[in-house]
């Protein structure tokens, strides 16, 4: 059993890394004409781990600005590949007409499609299962088409702005616009190939993952020459170079797991019987830390930039009429489905055996103990998969026990969402570690209630939780970006531990 659940400890964070790269870049994304066609190297702590290639060209009244994306990483022992595809289509005059996006983070893809309409903007997505299909409204702010945003910005640079804001939008994030802000930090020459290129350096932020900067070489006539980005795992370095090269077949992959572990000032023995841990949190730079107070988790006080948390199995902390209301933790989604027909299927199976008089409570656990079992492939190698495809692969890692069981519950009527946080794991190290993880949280009784399906109990005391998703729009990257920060900066202090 302890095997089993060291492999799971583990949360999905390969979805917030791309989103975060494709944001920082995407906006500068034959034909007719050609406007750009550049290839840039990625390096993550100075291994190269893939490329990137933006294009734009023109088709009559039509511009197409295209970006592909490509790396691989090692979690554990599990090689993970990750591609990404975004094509924009506006019309010459800035007009958005369509985007298409694609993300292979698993077995199976995940692709959307946006139209935009005079009613609004056609959503259609797909990710393992049936597709599932909206209408957003179009949105009331003013904003740029990405390829428009970076033109513009182009054009404040050589106006000599130091600092420059724009609105652009990123399906990655979903169908709303979001503020790029860019610092102008200096001039610097840098070499590409043996040529030296004048540039201005720029720090970029984009408002969807306030948390993660970037700091940006632009030469002189508009094109991004470098990039570098910390992403908690190390600093990722994109560089302007050839297709062949760009393309060469890395070399030693890197590991991110093991990094991402914290090892406590002691062990907290028989941990899936701990009831109430008492923890004191703390970023290592001195930073302030934010954490919730939901589900099992009440935060007793901050002091001197100290968190003391208590995760209470027994005490679920109640909703806010807020979260009540929000529709989503009942709806439909790319990642959470209850509609797909196969995640029902998997909802009559767990639910056959248990009684009509069974509580709200006795079944969600019943859905939870199911996962657990459900899930017979424990494999890192999945990057984040969706509850329909994991109902049909019966693979994954604990972010894919998150969405399948957050699914269930909804197909149940119980409203759903995930969970990111850290997770204690016994056997790594002298004392056991703190992982990153995800989990899932059902409102039961007017509580958040937390249910871990890679436990062989409903829950345990060595969690912290650091935030929570309904994951409405795609993988949610953007929800949890506030990690970044605290990867390889976070302290935590076990104080006590009471057991049943």
């Amino acid at each position: 059993m302890e095997k089993r659940d060291q492999r799971m400890r583990s949360r999905g964070l390969m979805a917030m890394i791309v989103t975060a790269i494709v944001l920082l870049v995407g906006g500068q994304a034959t034909a007719d004409k050609t406007l750009q066609d550049d290839w840039y190297g990625m390096e993550l702590a100075g291994i190269q781990v893939g490329w990137s290639h933006s294009l734009v060209t023109v088709k009559g009244d039509e511009l197409h600005s295209q970006m592909d994306m490509e790396m691989s990483l090692k979690r554990g022992l599990s090689e993970v590949s990750l591609a990404m595809n975004t094509t924009w289509v506006e019309t010459v005059a800035g007009k958005p007409v369509s985007v298409a996006l694609s993300q292979d983070m698993s077995m199976m893809k995940n692709v959307a499609s946006w139209t935009f309409t005079p009613e609004g903007i056609k959503i259609v997505e797909t990710s393992g299962g049936q597709p599932v299909t909206r209408l957003v409204p179009l949105p009331e702010e003013k904003w740029l088409t990405p390829y428009a945003a970076f033109q513009y910005f182009i054009k404040r640079v050589e106006a000599g702005d130091k600092k420059i804001e724009v609105v652009t939008m990123s399906p990655e994030v979903g169908p709303k616009p979001v503020k790029m802000v860019y610092t102008w930090l200096g001039e610097e020459k840098i070499t590409i190939k043996g040529k030296e290129i004048p540039t201005t350096m720029w720090n970029q932020v984009n408002e969807a993952m306030p948390t993660i900067s970037s700091k940006n070489w632009i030469s002189s006539d508009g094109v991004l020459v470098a990039s570098e980005t910390n992403i908690g795992v190390g600093m990722m370095t994109m560089t302007l170079t050839n297709r062949a090269e760009a393309k060469q077949e890395p070399g030693e992959v890197p590991e991110v797991f093991y990094e991402l572990l914290i090892e406590p000032n002691m062990e907290i023995t028989d941990p899936w019987k701990a009831r109430r841990v008492v923890l004191r949190v703390k970023t290592k730079d001195g930073e302030p830390i934010e954490l919730p107070s939901t589900g099992c988790q009440s935060i007793a006080g901050v002091r001197d930039g100290v968190v003391t948390v208590v995760v209470d199995c027994d005490s679920p902390q109640p909703a806010t009429s807020e979260e009540l209301a929000d529709p989503a933790i009942l709806g439909q989604s790319v990642m959470i489905d209850p509609k797909d027909s196969r995640v029902i299927s998997v909802h009559e199976s767990a639910m056959k055996d248990v009684p009509a008089t069974a509580t709200t409570m006795e079944r969600a656990e019943a859905l939870r103990a199911y996962v657990y079992e459900y899930i017979d492939a424990k494999d890192l190698g999945t990057a984040f998969a969706s509850a329909s495809e994991v109902a049909r692969t019966r693979t994954g890692d604990c972010s894919e026990h998150g969405v399948l069981l957050a699914a269930l519950l909804r197909v149940d009527g119980i409203p759903s969402r995930v969970v990111t946080g850290l997770v204690y794991v016994p056997g790594l190290r002298e004392r056991g570690v703190f992982g990153w993880h995800m989990w899932t949280q059902g409102l039961i009784d007017g509580n958040w209630v937390d249910l871990d399906a890679t436990l062989p109990v409903t829950y345990s005391g060595g969690h912290v939780t650091t935030g929570t998703s309904t994951l409405e729009e795609g993988s949610g990257a953007a929800d949890m970006a506030a990690i970044v920060t605290w990867i390889n900066n976070v302290d935590i202090e076990v104080v006590s531990v009471e057991h049943e």
